[in-house]
């Protein structure tokens, strides 16, 4: 009886023993899948949206440097305080880990490359996340909840490109930006707990770091980065502007943009980590 559910109010009140069964698991997962499906076409369709207002990006200059600087600039104390952390803690484990081995020389171009490849972008988006993607959800939804954005649209006011555009495009713009201040800082913190802590020489350090980090790995770092930022704005923003119901609908659009943003994070560093290598040998070759 907890498994069944009443099919309509008046049939139960009556006694009626007429019940429909709770969806089964695979019923919920075809739900599952026809909601991702139909959430995935939603944003697209709002990315398409959203990209045909790019013409009259000059008359919203002063909104994208409004948020170019809450994206970028207010996000560079949390960016820092991170990389020194992660930097860090990359100089001290690879140390001790290349000593077993006699290979202390390989720290910095190891360092370097893990973190141009891997943690600057990823660990840089994922500041990003938590910072400015949850503000602009909810900065958004609770326009949505309080029809600030019907206001705007009474108004012969495009919200997409008042709204929308200047995040997306800061997001994008700043990304690379932050993923390379992220990466300089952790190098510079794992240089002092490799060769200012563990006593590995500066000059080994650096010598190795300018041999390995080289144009492949920037080139990581920016395609990633500049994905990332993309993908964080516009799912941000996505979710705001589809916030439905009260004052519950914030929060919700909040907690769905940080974790699908992670997700899609993750997911986009599987697939360009795959791409890249192959795309840049074939430059090489060229």
């Amino acid at each position: 009886m907890d498994a069944q559910t009443p099919l309509t109010k008046d049939a139960a009140d009556a006694g009626t023993p007429f019940y429909r069964p709770s969806p089964s698991i695979f019923g919920r997962a075809r739900e599952a899948v026809r909601g991702s499906i139909s959430t995935l076409g939603g944003y697209t369709l709002f990315i398409f949206r959203t990209l045909q207002t790019s013409s009259r990006l000059w008359k919203r200059r002063g909104l994208l440097l409004r948020q170019c600087e809450f994206v970028g600039v207010t996000s560079l104390g949390v960016i820092a305080v991170a990389a020194i952390f992660l930097g860090g803690v990359l100089g001290y484990q690879l140390f001790m880990s290349f000593k077993i081995f006699g290979a202390e020389a390989l720290v910095g171009g190891t360092l370097g490359v893990t973190l141009m490849r891997e943690m600057a972008p990823v660990f840089a988006a994922i500041m990003i996340t938590g910072r400015t993607g949850a503000a602009m959800a909810a900065e958004i939804a609770t326009m949505r909840i309080s029809e600030q954005i019907d206001a705007i649209e009474v108004m012969a006011v495009d919200p997409y490109e008042y709204l929308v555009f200047p995040r997306v495009l800061a997001g994008l713009l700043m990304g690379p930006l932050l993923a390379i201040f992220f990466g300089g800082i952790s190098s510079l913190s794992g240089e002092a707990v490799a060769c200012g802590m563990l006593g590995l020489d500066y000059s080994i350090f650096w010598e190795q770091y300018a041999l390995r980090v080289d144009f492949e790995e920037m080139i990581h770092l920016l395609v990633k980065s500049t994905t990332f930022g993309f993908l964080i704005s516009s799912i941000a923003c996505y979710y705001g502007f589809n916030a439905q119901g009260g004052a519950g609908a914030v929060g919700r659009a909040t907690r769905v943009t940080v974790v699908i943003s992670l997700l899609a994070i993750l997911l986009a560093d599987y697939l360009l980590t795959s791409m890249l290598p192959y795309r840049m040998s074939l430059l090489k070759v060229l």
